[in-house]
């Protein structure tokens, strides 16, 4: 046998059943998967008729095997009058104790609901740091998770705790990790091409650790509505500042109006654009009459204003 605490018990436990009564045709199990958290007669023979449930020792930790050897089924056999003699020394037979695992994934999750109940309110993701952290637990046991000494730092991004089994207090596990807050950012709902204009049903939000949030990714709805993309943008992605650019209101070849205003004087005239232009761009302008071009700012479909003198128009 191969562990010495099993072998004690069990030789004392030989020794109290030496009047037990006989009984024949009895045969080693090979192998015994046993949920009890002892081992008995029943667990190590095959056809034995009596004392069937007879303690002969403590069972091995969940998961684990005790080995009893040629010798050991020798004085077990002896002890019960059972009449089996061993063919070899290789004779032997394997007491397994069954179990379960609390993996990993059931940690993180106990831990990230304490973490839920101490962050009202916060959005948050988790990443343990033991990818290898589970519990061993006899098929039985309760296996219920209690999280202790749970301390985190949102600003550092760490947490750490210490995780027990509530069927097996003595079992204690120390887990610690990576802690990341949860931010939402306003996306495109779906794929839009340079020309469309951004409106607020266009706009959706995502789900991003706050760490991961760069400055040149747009934070706020209202800075996409009345925007059109630069490029194509694909739906459900960060948006940045580079992506978006102002609509072209005039384009080049438009008939424009062209407003001149300087005191009390409001005059207007048709132009020709020479060059296309957003909103508050300053573009190029021919007056179609008098032939002369003025430089002009765009201040709204087909229309643009003169800073220039009056004989601009």
């Amino acid at each position: 046998m191969n562990n010495p605490a099993i072998r004690g018990a069990l030789i004392a436990a030989v020794m109290a059943a030496c009047m037990a009564s006989p009984v024949f045709a009895a045969a080693p199990k090979t192998e015994s998967v046993i949920t009890h958290d002892k081992i008995t007669l029943g667990d190590v023979f095959d056809g034995v008729t009596e004392n069937t449930d007879y303690y002969l020792a403590p069972a091995p930790a969940a998961g684990k095997t005790v080995t009893l050897n040629a010798h050991d089924l020798t004085r077990i056999s002896e002890a019960f009058n059972l009449g089996w003699v061993p063919a070899s020394d290789l004779d032997h037979a394997v007491i397994r104790r069954s179990s379960s695992v609390v993996d990993r994934f059931d940690i993180q999750a106990a831990v990230q609901l304490k973490l839920a109940e101490k962050m009202k309110g916060q959005k948050f993701d988790m990443e343990m740091g033991d990818r290898f952290a589970s519990f061993r637990v006899p098929e039985a046991a309760d296996r219920t998770l209690k999280v202790e000494d749970l301390t985190y730092d949102a600003v550092k991004g760490m947490f750490r705790a210490v995780v027990s089994l509530a069927g097996a207090p003595e079992m204690k596990k120390e887990v610690s990790g990576r802690l990341y807050q949860i931010s939402q950012l306003p996306v495109l709902k779906t794929p839009l091409r340079p020309g469309d204009i951004i409106a607020a049903g266009d706009i959706d939000y995502i789900d991003i650790h706050a760490t991961d949030i760069t400055a040149s990714m747009v934070t706020e709805a209202a800075r996409l509505v009345g925007q059109t993309p630069r490029h194509g943008i694909a739906a459900l992605r960060p948006v940045t500042a580079g992506d978006l650019q102002l609509p072209v209101i005039i384009k080049k070849g438009d008939v424009v109006t062209m407003v001149l205003k300087s005191g009390v004087i409001d005059l207007t005239a048709r132009g020709s654009a020479l060059e296309s232009g957003s909103a508050g761009d300053a573009i190029r302008v021919m007056n179609t009459s008098s032939k002369q071009i003025v430089e002009a700012v765009v201040t709204g479909a087909q229309t643009v204003d003169i800073k220039s003198p009056l004989n601009a128009l």
